[in-house]
């Protein structure tokens, strides 16, 4: 329901009945998760005759409940700066389903069989969550007693109408490429464009986690009023997905066709230019969600569903017209690219307004990522990848890095020496 930030926003701003608001919150998601699983599988019997298909949809729509309470025990932990279990817990989580996968390798398991054992896994993923992951804050028992108001409702969900649209149209804006290419394109297109974007994702994911652990210090700043430590906290913020982004395009236009080879095969090496393309969009997405978390976090999320509608329509639009006169995945690619350009243009705008930035720095920000596209392109068709990729780690990566780290360190003893003060005061 993408209710996570707005929860640790008012977990960070409620001082007197926490636990409350906690118990809410997570019974509030699983009644949601029980409401997608029931709709869910009314869909798939209307839908599908296939009993398999339905039997399967009973038993992993389950999943639904489990990743609804899941996520909101995971924004608990960020609320609380307890990220870490959760890494934990996942990477243990996913190790489980790993092994599941490689049981069949030795015992060939029905559908039916593994479906359960997944399901059973993420139960377990949840018991161990309220258990270790909520550090005492969530009792098993008294969630289950605990009583959801006709008001808890209208204060959880209703009211908060904002929240639900914006992460509405960030999933229109992804997936409706797919169902624009199998209509428009053929299905190598669709293959290339989905084995892409699940790489393209895993780098997102990244900036998305970051921004997320970052997101209540925002929140903290901002009610105490302090722009200076604000702009100081996003401007470092800002630097780190510059490093981590320019890395990684360089990265994939050196290395691109190798990975998909390795990964997939000659079969889809089409999807090597494919990414080489989607990783333009990865130059601002990092930042475009650290703006729009700070926005948030600003209660300015009007302002961040109305930026997100207007980048989804601006993509559709895009696509639909520029595939009426070219047929390509290109022209899927670009139209994103542009979409989140406009975005990014859009949050700096409101930004600057609100003296977060500066002109400068965002002018400073789009000329260097251009100049860096265009050399980086350039050198790509005059030298080879490997020693390219090399000299780009070495006479840029490095020293950049190291002035990032000179940087962070100067902001970690800032908030030291703050604190520090604090305590003897």
């Amino acid at each position: 329901m993408g209710l996570g930030l707005w929860f640790i926003r008012e977990y960070g701003q409620e001082t007197d009945d926490r636990g409350t608001m906690v118990y809410r919150f997570i019974k509030v998601q699983g009644m949601l998760g029980v409401l997608f699983y029931a709709i869910n599988i009314a869909l798939a019997f209307i839908i599908y005759k296939n009993e398999q298909i339905r039997m399967l949809t009973l038993i992993l729509g389950t999943n639904i409940i489990f990743d609804n309470i899941i996520y909101a025990l995971k924004h608990l932990n960020i609320a609380q700066s307890e990220q870490k279990k959760t890494a934990i817990i996942m990477a243990v989580e996913g190790l489980l389903r790993l092994l599941l996968g490689c049981i069949l390798f030795l015992f060939p398991l029905s559908l039916s069989y593994l479906s359960i054992l997944l399901v059973i896994v993420r139960l377990a993923t949840v018991g161990v969550f309220i258990e270790i992951g909520s550090g005492g804050s969530v009792n098993i028992k008294q969630l289950w007693a605990f009583k959801i108001s006709a008001d808890d409702l209208k204060r959880n969900v209703l009211l908060n109408w904002k929240f639900i649209l914006i992460v509405g149209s960030s999933i229109l804006f992804w997936r409706s490429a797919t169902i624009i290419i199998s209509k428009y394109l053929g299905a190598a297109d669709v293959a290339n464009y989905e084995i892409s974007y699940k790489i393209f994702s895993i780098f997102t994911m990244l900036s998305i986690v970051a921004s997320t652990t970052i997101y209540p210090r925002f929140v903290k700043l901002i009610a105490m009023n302090d722009h200076e430590k604000i702009r100081s906290l996003y401007g470092l913020i800002s630097l780190g997905f510059g490093l981590f982004v320019v890395f990684s395009y360089a990265f994939m236009n050196s290395f691109s066709e190798v990975l998909i080879t390795v990964i997939f095969g000659n079969k889809f090496l089409l999807a090597g230019k494919c990414m080489k393309e989607m990783f333009l969009t990865l130059l601002v997405f990092p930042t475009v969600f650290l703006q729009a978390n700070l926005l948030v976090a600003m209660k300015l999320e009007k302002m961040d569903m109305v930026l997100n509608f207007m980048a989804l329509m601006i993509n559709l639009s895009c696509s639909l017209i520029g595939l009426h006169f070219f047929p390509s995945l290109s022209v899927l690619n670009y139209s994103i690219f542009t979409a989140f350009l406009i975005f990014h243009i859009s949050q700096n705008v409101l930004l600057i307004r609100l003296k977060l930035n500066t002109i400068k720095n965002a002018v400073l920000f789009y000329l260097g990522a251009g100049v860096f596209v265009i050399c980086y392109h350039y050198a790509t068709v005059r030298f080879d990848s490997l020693t390219l990729f090399i000299c780009f780690v070495c006479m840029v990566m490095i020293p950049l890095t190291a002035y990032f780290l000179t940087r962070l360190k100067g902001y970690l003893d800032s908030v030291h020496t703050v604190f520090y003060s604090s305590d003897i005061l």
